[in-house]
C-alpha cells in the first residue's frame, strides 16, 4: 500500500514519497504509514482549520519519517532498548530532515512541522524544547498521530498495545507530551468515531500567526 499524495501535489513532495515508499517496501511499514494518514485526516476534521493549513499537515503526515534515511537500520529494527548514545543518534533525524527539506521552498511550512515533530507540550521535548503553542500547530497533530500508531502497531521491540493503553496514555501525557486539545480530540475519535464532527462541538485551535490563511 503506498503512500497517497493529491494529484496537484509538488514534485518535490512526490520524490520524497517515492524515496519512503522504497524503504518501506524494504521495511513492510505500508500499512502502518496508511492508518497514520487515514487518522491524522479524520482528526484534522475535528477541527476548525483552514484547508491549506490541512493540506501541509496531510503533507508533512506523508513524509514526516523523512529525517530516518539517515539512521541506521541496525538501530531502527533493533529488538531491544535502545542506550543513550543510540537514542541520541535517534534524536538527530529532524535536522537530518530539515537539511534534506531545506532546498526544497514549496515545502516550507511541512519543513518546519517536521522538525518540531517531538517537541512536547511542556517544552522537555526537541530539538529546540518549545512549549505549548510556540510548537507548530502541525507539529501537534503529527505528535500525536505518531504515537497513536507506534501504540496500536507491532514495533521490533515489543507487541502492539490495546486502544484502552492507548487511552490512558493519551490521557495521562494530554498537557506534558500533547496539545491537551488535540489529545481530547484524537481519545475521542478512537472512542465514539464521529463524535467530534458535530459542527458545535469542533474545538477551536489558536494559531501562530505564520499558520494563518489569508
Amino acid at each position: 500500500m503506498k503512500r497517497f499524495a493529491e494529484p496537484d501535489s509538488n514534485e518535490a513532495l512526490l520524490a520524497l514519497i517515492g524515496t519512503l515508499d522504497a524503504r518501506d517496501a524494504y521495511r513492510r511499514e505500508h500499512a502502518s504509514r496508511h492508518n497514520q494518514v487515514r487518522f491524522i485526516d479524520n482528526l484534522l476534521d475535528c477541527f476548525k482549520l483552514e484547508p491549506e493549513l490541512k493540506q501541509h499537515i496531510h503533507n508533512a503526515v506523508l513524509i514526516h519519517d523523512i529525517g530516518m534515511v539517515g539512521i541506521s537500520d541496525d538501530i531502527l529494527l533493533k529488538p531491544g532498548q535502545l542506550t543513550a548514545e543510540e537514542r541520541a543518534v535517534i534524536q538527530r533525524s529532524p535536522h537530518i530532515a530539515a537539511r534534506i527539506m531545506s532546498m526544497l521552498p514549496s515545502l516550507a511550512s511541512e519543513r518546519e512541522m517536521i522538525l518540531h515533530q517531538n517537541e512536547h507540550w511542556d517544552g522537555t521535548g526537541y530539538p529546540d524544547r518549545l512549549k505549548g503553542k510556540t510548537i507548530p500547530v502541525g507539529s501537534r497533530f503529527i505528535a500525536v498521530a505518531r504515537a497513536i500508531d507506534a501504540m496500536t502497531h507491532d514495533r521490533a521491540y515489543r507487541r502492539a498495545r490495546p486502544i484502552s493503553y492507548c487511552l490512558q496514555e493519551l490521557q495521562l501525557n494530554e498537557g506534558k507530551q500533547f496539545d491537551p486539545t488535540i489529545a481530547k480530540a484524537a481519545a475521542t475519535l478512537l472512542c465514539e468515531g464521529e463524535s467530534w464532527r458535530a459542527e458545535a462541538e469542533m474545538p477551536e485551535l489558536t494559531l501562530r500567526p505564520k499558520y494563518e490563511a489569508g
